[in-house]
């Protein structure tokens, strides 16, 4: 086998409030913005480096395509803060979601709903990157990291809360060259 595999990396959660519609694109599309009020970035056990953060100043720029869909695009980026007072840096994620009636009502509700979708509970793959930062964080900037999300209401209206599991893309190492993949 020649594919990639993952290994859990990192665990980000905030608190983000109701998307905002900003206006339409010249594609006819949505440019929306979902602001994070509060946002944590961990790294899962064994995984290097260790650490845990604020994320700061996070806004989610989505764009909504055009048509009945439901394809938003993500563009979240903020600052990491490590707890430990190192230099911070830069993490940035796109990807892509697709919409359902449960996400929309979590996302774009201005009162509570008491809804939630599980992790896979919605194709949502996003696509994280990280910039900057002190030598103890090379890891992150020079790997490749895909997610998948956990969204739900938040008992305070106007505001939600997502969970991401974040792994690292790891290659598999084979003897298998081109013309060598199928029998």
């Amino acid at each position: 086998m020649s594919y990639n595999y993952l290994v859990p990396a990192l665990f980000w959660n905030a608190t983000v409030l109701q998307v905002q519609n900003l206006g339409n694109l010249s594609t006819g599309g949505a440019q929306l913005l979902g602001q994070v009020t509060q946002a944590r970035l961990y790294s899962e056990p064994g995984f290097e480096p260790c650490f845990s953060a604020d994320f700061l100043y996070g806004e989610d720029y989505v764009t909504g395509d055009p048509g009945v869909d439901g394809i938003a695009r993500p563009n979240l980026i903020g600052v990491v803060a490590p707890d430990n007072g190192d230099t911070p840096f830069i993490m940035q994620v796109s990807g892509i979601q697709v919409g359902s009636p449960v996400l929309d009502a979590i996302t774009s509700s201005n009162t509570s709903t008491g809804l939630a979708v599980p992790y896979g509970g919605a194709y949502s793959v996003w696509v994280p990157t990280f910039r900057g930062g002190g030598a103890k964080y090379a890891n992150l900037q020079n790997s490749i990291f895909v997610a998948s999300e956990t969204v739900s209401d938040s008992p305070v209206p106007g505001q939600f809360y997502v969970g991401m599991k974040i792994s690292k893309v790891f290659p598999v190492n084979t003897s298998i060259v081109i013309g060598e993949e199928f029998p």
